[in-house]
């Protein structure tokens, strides 16, 4: 769970297209990651989590056609996380994450007129996250 907030964190300290962008490319890696690592902990979960890192790959993916994109830095591989907590609290918390991120994109693709396109289908991608993983009511 540090491990989110943190990302929250990252994605709100990003002061420009280019480090938006950036951020949003690590948050999709690392909910890409956490729900790899978590679909084995919960068969109830599993498929939502496999359908969200799916769908946090897509949105990984449709960033690296932004023009703005910064180069990433290549080999930096790291061991994917292990889920921290219950399950549960772990697919609310990528949730919100995932909520905040798509926020964060369609506030950049109104700035970004070049990455306009790029934003906005990664913040779609960022919404099935959120659709997949939040709890119901």
């Amino acid at each position: 769970m540090k491990q989110i907030k943190l990302a929250h964190q990252h994605l709100a300290d990003a002061d420009d297209v280019p480090a938006v962008l950036a951020a949003s490319w690590e948050l999709f890696e690392l909910i890409a990651a956490i729900a790899s690592a978590s679909a084995v902990e919960c068969p109830d979960m599993y498929p939502a989590f496999t359908f969200a890192s799916g769908a946090a790959v897509n949105g990984r993916n449709a960033l690296a056609f932004a023009p703005s994109l910064p180069p990433l830095p290549r080999g930096a591989a790291q061991d994917p996380p292990k889920p921290a907590g219950e399950v549960y609290q772990t697919a609310d918390a990528l949730a919100g994450l995932a909520s905040a991120l798509s926020i964060r994109l369609r506030e950049t693709a109104e700035l970004a007129t070049a990455d306009r396109s790029a934003c906005e289908n990664a913040a779609s991608d960022a919404d099935r996250i959120t659709e997949l993983l939040a709890k119901e009511n």
